[in-house]
């Protein structure tokens, strides 16, 4: 089509054009297979997508993300919030406009209904209604102050939309009151920032030979072709891919049915691994899971007996006390607002820090929520840390859990006017100056 309607030349010769082909008919008697476990988490005919205009895809996950977050019954909210901000901020809901469009909800509805309940959820919902419907001249005073509240809790990803950082806004960006909403006191830095500038014009190549030895140096040898490909794709993915099939074996070994569902106690498989030996496995028994939420599985391999723990359930009868909270009206505490991932820590212990600086990031659903400090001080602990550009690894945590931990600056230099973290410094680390 490209080539032949459009008149762009591609670069495809005549051989690989049959190998796609050739590849394309195999897929299409392979997919039959798949759909049994690939299909949407929810499926069923939505009247409302044109009001809220979100693709099939991008609903069904990110249902399903609301379903693990706990928040699925404030679903209908969520989506009236789409259907209501779609009208502010004007963009096309695609790949990663979806997600962030989905984020911006979730977190405007979920951060309204910790505040005050599904009481102030609604108020909220009625305010953005009234914002959309309105023409700006016949808004009330009150009205444009609560507007305020409607992305107060965004994240990041929504606020790099709004300054231009994944392209221009084809429908213009949206009126100054959003910025204010979004960015707080200083919005009207963040409007002087906006650009409209492609940021693919200044997208460098890729340095495939620091790439790969990068991956050389996660796995501690030479990587194969494939491995390497996968790594420049999902990086992070790639890595627990690598290390599950070191631990495991090869699971595309396993048939199609295995592999999603399991073998049933009694059930007997035949398989060959990497190296072409069959083997024979048959489950003899799963017990019922312990206090611990661990079954233990029993089976047969090549004749030989074995078992095996399997983390099933979580614990019960009580709470993980390795987990400490934070104390919501201690504004040194600062911790993790919703669950989801830990990605990077920009803070060490004895560092100071200011109010408003950007102390750690959590990945919520493909996407990421900085968290800021509250006040001035100095890092006194620093719970769980992350490097994600480094080793590519996310640390879980929950909603409520103490991350960092910081302290009031007791002391400052005299003469360069630096928080001193220890008040048994008897000389500052900055300037050298005795105190």
């Amino acid at each position: 089509y490209i080539e032949q309607d459009l008149g762009v030349p591609v670069s495809l010769s005549e051989e690989n054009r049959e190998m796609i082909r050739t590849c394309n008919f195999v897929l299409k008697q392979i997919m039959p297979y798949y759909d049994r476990y690939t299909a949407p988490y929810f499926q069923g005919i939505d009247y409302d997508v044109v009001e809220h205009g979100m693709p099939g895809g991008a609903t069904s996950s990110s249902q399903e993300g609301a379903l693990k977050q706990g928040y699925i019954h404030l679903l209908p909210y969520m989506l009236k919030f789409l259907a209501g901000t779609r009208k502010i901020v004007r963009y096309h809901d695609v790949t990663p406009g979806s997600q962030i469009t989905w984020n911006t909800a979730f977190l405007a509805v979920t951060g309204a209904y910790k505040a005050g309940g599904e009481r102030a959820v609604r108020d909220m919902l009625e305010v953005l209604k009234i914002v959309t419907e309105t023409p700006e001249k016949e808004l009330s005073p009150a009205v444009r102050e609560d507007r305020l509240l409607l992305y107060s809790n965004c994240n990041d990803a929504f606020r790099d939309l709004l300054l231009g950082k994944y392209g221009r806004l084809p429908l213009g960006f949206p009126p100054d009151w959003v910025y204010e909403s979004a960015f707080g006191p200083d919005y009207r830095q963040a409007i002087a920032r906006r650009t409209e500038v492609s940021p693919l014009l200044s997208l460098g190549d890729t340095d495939l030979a620091a790439e790969e030895q990068a991956l050389q140096h996660h796995l501690d040898r030479t990587p194969t072709d494939e491995e390497f490909i996968m790594y420049l794709n999902h990086p992070a993915d790639a890595l627990k891919t690598i290390a599950f099939k070191a631990k495991y074996g090869d699971p595309n070994r396993l048939p199609l049915d295995v592999w999603f569902e399991g073998l049933e106690p009694g059930q007997e498989l035949m398989f060959e691994d990497s190296l072409g030996k069959p083997h024979h496995m048959a489950i003899l028994d799963i017990s019922q899971p312990d206090s611990r939420g661990i079954s233990i599985v029993r089976y047969v391999l090549d004749s030989e007996i074995l078992s095996h723990q399997v983390q099933v359930a979580e614990a019960r009868g009580r709470v993980d006390s390795r987990v400490e909270l934070a104390d919501p009206k201690n504004p040194y505490h600062v911790a993790a607002p919703c669950n989801g991932d830990l990605w990077v820590m920009h803070v060490s212990p004895n560092d100071f820090v200011k109010a408003g600086e950007e102390l750690f990031n959590i990945s919520v659903m493909k996407q990421e929520k900085a968290v800021l400090a509250s006040v001035d001080g100095v890092v006194k602990r620093v719970l769980k840390t992350a490097d994600f550009a480094e080793d590519k690894k996310m640390v879980p945590v929950k909603e409520g859990e103490l991350l960092v931990e910081l302290t009031p600056v007791m002391r400052a230099c005299p003469t360069c006017r630096e928080p001193l973290a220890d008040e048994n410094y008897k000389f500052c680390p900055v300037c050298g100056q005795k105190v």
